[in-house]
This record gives structure tokens, C-alpha cells and sequence, in this order.
């Protein structure tokens, strides 16, 4: 202890200090770390709050709304200045949520609206309007195959998942494809993907699309296409099964370079999370400011683009030219 420094007002300093750190602190919900497009998005995150000259806390629901509620309110105590959350239920979330507002603490959804969430930051694939990106694949899909009959295979049941599933099949059927029949993959792995697209193989024979939520499904179908003698859909395969997923992973972006997968969407998640960063700034600096809903564009990658595809984190983003849709 510094001489003449009393306890009393050695206790006074380090409340300072806490409320100076609170002050700055943005607190990130992920639903689930684990995910390499979540891994990005972190990282975009953290380097943009960092610039921001605030800290950064990443909480880890791995698929738990129940774990979410609990996050909130660690993240209310801990006196976080803005909330970031993909929400995997917005009712369970709803109240924890409220409790925040109360704390004049603003909510930033990822793909994610409901009850407390002040702002929304959305991946391009996420909103579902006209000319957008589901109804862009299903075009470029009649395109080459028109008529085609598509399994669709969906995810664990948060919102944001169906939403993108009902968008995708709405989209297709507008588009002149036969839905024949959609399969969930609750547990969110390429093992179980491949277990699924194996029994709709035999199931449906004359299948010509597979299209996933995620990347981890895409790639799980198109190890089960593969094991039954099949082969996936390229411009040197266009007798092949047509096989899509979504998020960028780099691990989809080299199976649309070695033909084992048609095409992936990259969400731009390292973007996602700059444009996070840029927004809690913002809030903090504007409580009671209009509601904003930001969409970061998503790019469909097959083998006709891949050539010229950057991995996000590579990109030169700095916190005002991350692409947004209008």
C-alpha cells in the first residue's frame, strides 16, 4: 500500500477502476463458440472493441438458452455498457433481456429480435426479402436444374434457423424446384448430418439437391453421397447431386475447390462481429437513439467464384467499410 493511503480510500480506488472497466465493457453471448463462423465473429469482435479502447467478455452458451438467461444477468452484474446475443429462444431469454434494459444496458441481437433486444445485426442470409439471398440460390439452382426435387435439411429449432429454412423453401418452390422433404439436424453435427442424408438417400433416390443451414450438415450430406456411389454436383459433374450449405467455414470453401461440396454462403462473420463493435460504440455514445437494424451482405461461393474468395479476417476491414445491404 502507498503510504498515507487509507484502506477506506484504497477501496474507493479500486471501485473507480471497476467502474471505469464496466464503463467499457461489451459483453458477447455466443451460441455456440465452438463454431468455427462464431470463432470469426468473436475475433472480429474483440480486435474492433479493442480499437474501441473497451474490453471485451465472450460468453459461451454451447446451444443453452437456459445458460443464456445466466449469461445475461453475469454480464448485467458485471456492469457490461452494451449486450451482444444470438438469441436460441427469444421467450427464455426475455426477461434476463428486460432486466438489462432496466440497467439502461442496450441489446444488440445477432439474427436474433424479441423482447429486450434493442438492435439487430444480421447476416445477409438471415433476411428474408424479395430479390435477396435465398431466393438468388434457388434461382441460380432452376437454372441448371429446373425442376429439380431438394431435400432440405434444417437444424436445432432457433428461430433464426427456421427462419432461414422457410425462407430457402418458399424461395425454391417460387423458383419452379419440388421440395420432397425436410430433416432436421437437432444435434448440429456432420456425423448425424451424414446419418440423416443416408436415410433420405434411400428414401428418395431421385433427390438432385441437398440444401442445409449450416456448413457441418453440407458436409455431413456430401460424406453420405459419397459413401453411397454418388458424386456432388460441379461444372465437370452436372449429372451430380447438388449440395449446398451456409456460413463460409473454411473447411466448405475447400470442398467447393475439391468438387465435394456445389456451393456455401460466407456470411462475412468476421465482418459481422466489426459491425457489432461499431454499433455498441454508437449505442453508448447515443442512449435512447433510434432503433437500428444493420445487415451485413452474404456472398454464395461455388466453383465459378471461388477463385476469388478472401477469407474474411483477410479482408482490410476497418469499422466503416464492412459491406452492409441497403
Amino acid at each position: 500500500m502507498k503510504p498515507g493511503l487509507s484502506l477506506v480510500a484504497l477501496a474507493t480506488l479500486l471501485g473507480m477502476t471497476a467502474a471505469v472497466q464496466a464503463e467499457d465493457l461489451l459483453g458477447y453471448i455466443s451460441p455456440i463458440a465452438s463454431q468455427p463462423n462464431e470463432q470469426l465473429t468473436i475475433r472480429g469482435v474483440t480486435e474492433a472493441t479493442k480499437t474501441n479502447g473497451w474490453t471485451m467478455r465472450v460468453l459461451d452458451s454451447n446451444l443453452s438458452a437456459d445458460r443464456q438467461v445466466g449469461h445475461v444477468d453475469t454480464l448485467i452484474t458485471l456492469g457490461s455498457k452494451v449486450i451482444a446475443i444470438w438469441s436460441l429462444d427469444p421467450n427464455a431469454v426475455a426477461g434476463a433481456l428486460t432486466r438489462a434494459n432496466q440497467a439502461s444496458i442496450p441489446v444488440i441481437g445477432i439474427n436474433s429480435q424479441g423482447e429486450g433486444v434493442t438492435d439487430t445485426v444480421w447476416w445477409g442470409i438471415n433476411v428474408c426479402n424479395p430479390g435477396g439471398a435465398f431466393e438468388t440460390e434457388a434461382k441460380w439452382i432452376a437454372k441448371r436444374r429446373p425442376g429439380a426435387k431438394v431435400v432440405v435439411m434444417g437444424g436445432p429449432p432457433a428461430p433464426s434457423i427456421r427462419g432461414m429454412v422457410d425462407c430457402f423453401t418458399a424461395a425454391a418452390k417460387a423458383a419452379g424446384l419440388e421440395v420432397i422433404d425436410r430433416v432436421d439436424n437437432t444435434k448440429d453435427s456432420s456425423a448425424n448430418a451424414a446419418t440423416l442424408a443416408a436415410d433420405e438417400l434411400i428414401r428418395f433416390p431421385n433427390a438432385s439437391v441437398f440444401w442445409a443451414y449450416n456448413d457441418a450438415s453440407a458436409l455431413g450430406i456430401s460424406a453420405a453421397v459419397v459413401n453411397s456411389g454418388g458424386k456432388t454436383y460441379t461444372a465437370d459433374s452436372p449429372d451430380g447431386i447438388m449440395i449446398f450449405g451456409a456460413n463460409g467455414d473454411a473447411e466448405a470453401i475447400e470442398a467447393v475447390r475439391d468438387g465435394r461440396l456445389t456451393g456455401t454462403w460466407d456470411p462475412d462473420t468476421y465482418g459481422v462481429g466489426v459491425v457489432i463493435a461499431r454499433l455498441a460504440k454508437e449505442l453508448a455514445g447515443n442512449p435512447g437513439a433510434a432503433r437500428q437494424n444493420l445487415t451485413v451482405a452474404s456472398t454464395l461461393v461455388t466453383a465459378e467464384t471461388v477463385k476469388d474468395y478472401i477469407p474474411p479476417a483477410e479482408r482490410s476491414y476497418t469499422q466503416d467499410n464492412v459491406p452492409l445491404v441497403k
